[in-house]
């Protein structure tokens, strides 16, 4: 089934698509900032995952009807669903991914801009696991108090190492700062760490989930989503190189 318009159907897009263009998952090309979508399903609610494949972790569920904010979309498994099939993957305004095969939007096409991935650390130390399944690692633990004041090593675990092998994230994000890892500008691409200063002198450390979300400890006491200025002392972000790690 076709999402095109039709009589009695309108799409409330947040940002005007560019005239003429033709947006691919994985390029530069903007179509939109954001764009709002209805979710469509045979009844059932649709499971929102933590990145973008049926294997992934699914951490909550979105009522049939119910409007979503999408703020990116990427590439990812094929799914058959109520608008056919698509490997097209939308990553909501909570940080979580639904494939694009369910959620109506006046368009077979990408409709917001492709979601931005941090680049890769530098193979002398490369992570063990790679950035969606750090994302993935992460949700799995979602509402946990149990990493409350060892937001560095749930980053490093994430990532699939045992520990960071610093004792503070300040310690992290001085050594990203001195050794030129650290970017000051630009909203953190998903995968990315994201260093903040902290009233403890010990820092913080977030991992990226892209279009200004994070997701780590200390979120209201657990381990949840957050917008990436949130925290506050925000420093910068850089690629998940944790060169001590172990």
């Amino acid at each position: 089934m076709w999402k095109s318009f039709n009589a009695g159907r309108a799409l409330v897009v947040a940002a005007a698509v560019v005239a003429g263009a033709v947006a691919v998952p994985g390029t530069s090309l903007a179509a939109a900032a954001s764009a709002t979508g209805t979710v469509k399903t045979a009844g059932a609610a649709l499971t929102v995952r933590s990145g973008p494949g049926t294997g992934y972790t699914g951490w909550r569920t979105i009522a049939n009807g119910a409007s979503v904010t999408l703020l990116c979309q990427t590439s990812g498994e094929s799914v058959t669903g109520t608008y056919g099939t698509t490997k097209l993957w939308d990553l909501l305004s909570n940080g979580g991914m639904v494939s694009d095969a369910y959620i109506y939007t006046g368009s077979d096409g990408q409709v917001v801009n492709s979601c931005a991935y941090v680049g890769a650390e530098p193979s002398s130390k490369t992570n063990p696991r790679a950035a969606e399944g750090a994302i993935n690692w992460e949700f799995q633990h979602y509402g946990s108090s149990a990493y409350e004041n060892l937001c560095l090593a749930f980053a490093a675990q994430a990532y699939g190492w045992g520990g960071s092998g610093w004792n503070t994230a300040e310690i992290g994000g001085d050594w990203e700062s001195s050794h030129g890892y650290l970017n000051t500008t630009g909203i953190p691409p998903r995968g990315a760490l994201v260093w903040y200063h902290n009233s403890t002198g010990d820092g913080h450390v977030a991992i990226s989930l892209g279009e200004g979300k994070v997701i780590g400890t200390s979120v209201a006491g657990h381990v949840g989503v957050a917008g990436y200025l949130d925290h506050g002392m925000y420093r910068g972000w850089s690629v998940a190189y944790l060169p001590a790690a172990w």
